[in-house]
């Protein structure tokens, strides 16, 4: 084995877990179960110290080669690690593109570039394939995705891409903004033709009638025509292979919706029915 592959790697991560079980490395990382259990993830400049003790005494303990750290909730914590002398590599996905390199980037980390480059092809093949989906000169329909819900806040970072690449016509947000909370009037000005739900931690249980409930809220196009949905957050919410999967389900809304595509399977989403 190279001297430079880690062999003691801490994933303060889901999606960083994921794509390094992705790539075969499973028996070499350790996780924190407390950065697991958050939704949506807190700034950890909101945090106290000692969430930053526990996850520098951990790899202090176990002597890690490597710890990875991912999104803009956790730059500081990447800071404390620099700090402490500790390898540490800062994940902060922003766009498809981002995606696609974040498997590149991990790969070089762990002495793995091969597979990292192989995960990136597929990813990007897998998004090339949706895009050849599209009917050619399809409507593309006005679609809000949400996140989080208390307070609404609109999908951003890579869920512009995504969803222009299955078809949609995105609520406007500008390239590589994080989500951010969403306001009435900008929901109304924009009246979506489908909303999307995908909040963090809740899988398909979010109900999708709560847009029903609203105020304000009663007059827009999707909420008028019952053209709401939940996606598991699982599929959408994490940058990493899942997305293409995920992007799969919103595809397939659409094509129900405006393209004359079969109905939704029922076992991937939840939609409101009445």
């Amino acid at each position: 084995m190279n001297q430079t592959t880690p062999k003691r790697i801490l994933s303060l991560a889901q999606p960083v877990t994921d794509i390094l079980d992705y790539m075969g490395l499973s028996e070499r990382v350790t996780t924190l179960k407390e950065y697991y259990e958050e939704f949506p993830l807190q700034s950890d400049r909101q945090k106290p110290e000692y969430w930053f003790s526990m996850a520098v005494g951990r790899a202090v303990s176990q002597k890690s080669d490597l710890v990875i750290t991912l999104s803009v909730a956790q730059q500081d914590l990447h800071k404390r690690f620099k700090e402490k002398g500790i390898p540490v590599l800062h994940l902060d996905p922003r766009s498809l593109r981002d995606v696609e390199d974040l498997f590149f980037q991990i790969g070089k980390a762990v002495n793995a570039q091969d597979r990292g480059r192989e995960l990136g092809r597929d990813f990007a093949g897998g998004l090339d394939a949706l895009r050849e989906k599209v009917p050619l000169n399809a409507y593309r329909p006005k679609l809000y995705c949400e996140e989080w819900n208390k307070p609404p806040s609109v999908a951003g970072g890579w869920w512009p891409d995504l969803m222009a690449a299955v078809g949609a016509h995105y609520f406007p947000i500008l390239p590589r903004e994080i989500s951010r909370e969403v306001r009435i009037q900008e929901v109304i000005r924009f009246d979506p033709e489908i909303i999307l739900f995908s909040i963090y931690g809740q899988g398909l249980e979010f109900d999708p009638s709560e847009a029903l409930k609203r105020i304000g809220w009663e007059d827009l196009f999707a909420v008028r025509k019952r053209r709401i949905f939940t996606v598991d957050s699982n599929l959408l919410n994490y940058p990493g292979p899942r997305l293409i999967e995920g992007a799969k389900v919103v595809q397939t809304i659409l094509g129900e919706s405006f393209w004359g595509w079969p109905l939704v399977d029922p076992k991937q989403t939840r939609r409101v029915v009445n």
